[in-house]
């Protein structure tokens, strides 16, 4: 799909609906583990699991960042119809995703018991997160080499592939959830189960789909090789971006030692909330993932003045879809809640971090678009050092400040969201608006 030519609205459209809709089941993907596990056992088990997504998050997250950037690349070079480079770019991140996934893996499963006593989690807790998590991270090579692939297909214009293999790969975790759980009674180690195997068939159908393309970006075991001068430029666009999220996951890690300081059940309702904001943001982050392919092709092919449009299209689509789904959210937040528990007191922590966090979520939106944004104009560093220093250093500092000297409330918890929300976006659009547009003048 040229993304360089043709209405900006539509294409823009068509081009984030599969993206949308695969990060609907990943999202859902991800929550499934938490609402079996949450129904059929008891909340320490959903304690269990909630605990450890953040410490999985800092391995699966550097992954997704690092595709998010190499997609940038990759949608630049196939946008100046740079075959040569672009195949040889492909084949270069592949090899090294798996080298890394297999390194990084390996020393997450090391680690477990240490990540999970570093957050404090609670000795109820700690044997069933220790069994879930060191499960769950043999999956990060299988989620690395996925990421990489469907990187290599959307910025190509092909989002509609890695949208299938996501929902064959979700209706059959949901499945074995169930079957593992429900039917075999294995607790936490058989949703981990579960979902390796998911993420193992995806990793599979990403393969054989880039083997079987034509032209420069098909995939070749034969031909597979480490260009170090191109593995720079991808490091250079898609480390920041990984790196961005990985920190931003040890960043949590320290958030949920606060979190932990309260209970079990203050564990399970935080963490149901979050699965629900991963909801409620999808369609903003998606936008964000489809303006660093439609940024990168149409740079590539000198259309400067279609990307700026773009950035407005983009924008105003976000805010307009935050209003849609956030009110709806506020208002029956209980009841979403309660699909991950039907403990009281989960339901009552979960609802009262949705309702202090959905009145500001357009500024969490904006902040995934102008993410995006920012790596599509070829900044992915400058979007990492802005969202680090929001969602990372000024919230640890309002934790800090607020549970040590104004007493032990959780709701200072949920108000370090927005307000690192806040201080992340504006030097992103200030960013924007004031340099890059100067850089990349619409009339050349």
């Amino acid at each position: 799909m040229d993304l360089s030519q043709g209405n900006i609205f539509s294409q823009l459209i068509i081009f984030a609906l599969p993206l949308l809709a695969g990060q609907l089941f990943q999202s859902l993907y991800n929550s499934v583990d938490s609402i079996v596990i949450g129904n059929f056992e008891d909340a320490n088990a959903l304690a269990a699991v909630t605990a450890s997504a953040t410490i999985s998050l800092i391995l699966s997250g550097f992954f997704n960042g690092m595709s998010a950037g190499a997609t940038a690349m990759f949608a630049r070079l196939f946008g100046a119809k740079d075959h040569n480079n672009l195949h040889r770019a492909i084949q270069t991140t592949v090899l090294f995703s798996v080298l890394l996934g297999i390194i990084l893996s390996a020393l997450g499963i090391i680690f477990t018991p240490a990540l999970l006593e570093f957050t404090s989690c609670p000795p109820e807790v700690f044997e069933l997160a220790v069994s879930y998590l060191r499960i769950y991270l043999i999956g990060v090579l299988f989620t690395s080499i996925y990421n990489i692939g469907a990187g290599v297909l959307r910025s190509v214009g092909d989002s509609q592939s890695p949208f299938i293999f996501l929902v064959i790969s979700s209706v059959m975790n949901i499945f074995l959830d169930l079957l593992f759980v429900a039917a075999f009674h294995m607790g936490v180690s058989g949703v981990a189960i579960a979902t390796i195997i998911s993420q193992c068939v995806s990793m599979v159908l990403v393969f054989i789909k880039m083997m079987r393309m034509d032209g420069s970006y098909r995939f070749s075991f034969k031909e597979i090789i480490m260009d170090w001068s191109l593995l720079g430029e991808v490091a250079r666009l898609g480390f920041p971006a990984g790196l961005q999220t990985s920190l931003t996951a040890i960043s949590n890690l320290y958030v949920q030692q606060y979190i932990n300081s309260f209970s079990a059940v203050a564990i399970a309702g935080v963490g149901s909330a979050m699965k629900v904001d991963q909801f409620a943001g999808m369609f903003c982050f998606t936008l964000g993932l489809a303006m660093t392919t439609f940024i990168g092709q149409n740079l590539g092919a000198g259309r400067n003045d279609r990307a700026h449009k773009a950035v407005g299209v983009s924008a105003l689509s976000c805010a307009v879809f935050v209003l849609i789904v956030c009110i709806p959210i506020y208002i029956y937040s209980p009841y979403l809640i309660r699909i991950f528990s039907p403990d009281m007191e989960v339901i009552m922590y979960g609802t009262g971090m949705l309702r202090v966090i959905m009145p500001l979520y357009l500024i969490m939106g904006m902040n995934g678009l102008f993410g995006g944004i920012l790596r599509g104009f070829r900044y992915s560093i400058t979007s990492m050092i802005c969202t680090l220093a929001g969602m990372v250093a000024v919230r640890q500092i309002w934790l800090y400040v607020t549970l040590t000297y104004f007493g032990h409330d959780i709701r200072f918890v949920y108000y370090g969201y927005p307000i690192g929300w806040i201080c992340s976006l504006t030097p992103m659009l200030l960013i924007y608006f004031l340099h890059i547009r100067r850089k990349y003048p619409s009339k050349q």
